[in-house]
């Protein structure tokens, strides 16, 4: 699938967070900020992917905070809510 310039700039993010080439703590502190940024574009660039991004990432992202997931634990859900999200 070919993603348009704010999708692929949040699935590279999201990925090196995976990928552990990003810290929980810089992820953290950049995850908000990016979708406010990225999020409105996305909407514009593909509704219903922007849509499934806030069902599976976001969620995914709020429920790890919220629950105080240690680090690996809070990796693996987003991870799982990626592959969600990409249809993997």
């Amino acid at each position: 699938m070919n993603f348009k310039k704010h999708t692929a700039f949040m699935i590279d993010f999201i990925q090196d967070f995976i990928n552990g080439d990003i810290e929980r703590y810089f992820f953290d502190l950049d995850y908000s900020a990016y979708v406010i940024e990225h999020f409105p574009h996305m909407e514009i660039e593909n509704g219903r992917f922007a849509d499934k991004f806030a069902n599976t990432i976001d969620r995914a992202y709020e429920r790890g905070t919220d629950l105080g997931l240690p680090d690996d634990e809070f990796r693996a859900e987003i991870s799982n809510a990626f592959n969600k999200w990409l249809g993997k």
